[in-house]
């Protein structure tokens, strides 16, 4: 009995093998894939255009935190303060919520641990900004008009 058990292991081993050989003749006699690149060139669209340039200013909407505030918001152009706060922002349309600087507003502070004088642009002129952004700074800038006209 143990004879035919292993006749039958040495039969079946065989026979895979002759299987296996088989697909290794086939996988051979496939034709092979070139190995030139094919004569035409590969089609590539043209780059779109770019955008066109927006009309408007970017604005910058980060005011500093409350630490880092200036006393002294200041028309880049005149070197005060602006003469007429209600005047600095106006209505960018009739019924918009959006509001747009007329100054270039820049402050004047003190930054690091030597407390260097530093001016930083505070609004460009021409930028778009929110009503919650504008009054923030029409309350500094109000701030700074009650403390200037009590001394």
């Amino acid at each position: 009995m143990a004879t035919t058990a292993r006749t039958r292991k040495t039969a079946a081993k065989a026979a895979t093998e002759d299987t296996t050989s088989e697909a290794a003749t086939e996988a051979n006699s496939a034709p092979a894939a070139p190995d030139a690149a094919p004569l035409e060139p590969p089609h590539v669209d043209e780059a779109p255009e770019p955008p066109a340039p927006s009309p408007y200013v970017t604005p910058t909407e980060v005011i500093p935190d409350e630490e880092n505030l200036s006393d002294v918001i200041l028309d880049d152009a005149t070197g005060q303060p602006p003469a007429d706060v209600d005047t600095v922002f106006v209505p960018l349309t009739p019924f918009g919520s959006t509001l747009q600087c007329t100054v270039r507003l820049v402050e004047r502070t003190f930054l690091g641990p030597h407390r260097n004088p530093v001016t930083r642009l505070l609004q460009p002129k021409g930028a778009v900004v929110s009503e919650g952004i504008a009054a923030r700074i029409r309350e500094r800038l109000d701030a700074q008009a009650a403390r200037t006209s009590s001394k």
